[in-house]
């Protein structure tokens, strides 16, 4: 289910000599607990951190922090596009677009280490910590070898994830890890399309409102996690 929020109205004709009617409505927020780790594939095993500052994207004062559990429970909009940032110290920070479906109750990420990033943005040859711009990785659900991405009326630094886990700026294509992405996007919306041995594709964050196309937040200083399910070729 992917419509905006709406209040629904219900008027009930009673067996009455009155007409009466009643209000019936689809909540607008909802308490969604997001699960904060880390994990595969760069260490063998996950691991739930505590103390990472869970905020509703754009809205510094909806924040709270994952317990010992790796948890912490935001409410957030229902049935439109939204999105959370997470920030913890020695971590790179992150940030996911999405839309909260009317019964979903959980969501869940793994965070990488600041170093590793950095790492990337070099490899790429570019800044670290990012200087009025943004960077998004995509990652294709399941993961296979030869999909492309593109940026759609937006420039940025291109770069795949080799077999090793790390940025290339020399592959043109999606290795069998199925993950690529952009540095130095301006702040905004970005769109991509998905192509190569890549077809009917859906984002599984922000609607693309095309088949292969792809949308997502980008924020000075964020790295924006988006998802895409395709059919493997």
């Amino acid at each position: 289910m992917r419509s905006v929020g709406r209040l629904l109205w219900l008027f009930a004709l009673w067996v009455l000599p009155i007409l009466g009617c009643n209000e019936v409505y689809t909540p607008t927020t909802a308490p969604i607990t997001v699960t904060v780790g880390t994990g595969p594939p760069l260490q063998s095993e996950r691991v739930l951190l505590e103390g990472v500052r869970v905020c509703e994207m754009d809205s510094p004062s909806n924040c709270e922090e994952t317990d010992a559990r790796g948890e912490a429970i935001l409410v957030l909009p229902v049935e439109r596009e939204t999105g959370f940032t997470l920030d913890k110290e020695g971590y790179a920070s992150w940030l996911v677009g999405t839309v909260i479906e009317a019964k979903q109750t959980t969501l869940g990420t793994n965070m990488v280490t600041a170093q590793h990033i950095a790492d990337g943005h070099d490899r790429v040859m570019s800044p670290y910590p990012m200087r009025g711009t943004g960077t998004v990785g995509l990652q294709l659900q399941p993961g296979f070898a030869g999909a492309t991405f593109e940026l759609v009326a937006a420039t940025g630094t291109a770069w795949y994830m080799d077999e090793d886990f790390n940025w290339s700026p020399d592959l043109t294509e999606t290795k069998s890890i199925g993950i690529g992405g952009f540095a130095e996007i301006t702040p905004g919306e970005a769109q991509v399309r998905v192509g190569g041995a890549a077809d009917g594709c859906i984002s599984l964050g922000w609607p693309g409102g095309e088949v292969n196309l792809i949308r997502a937040p980008i924020r000075e200083g964020y790295v924006t996690l988006a998802g895409v399910t395709c059919p493997p070729p």
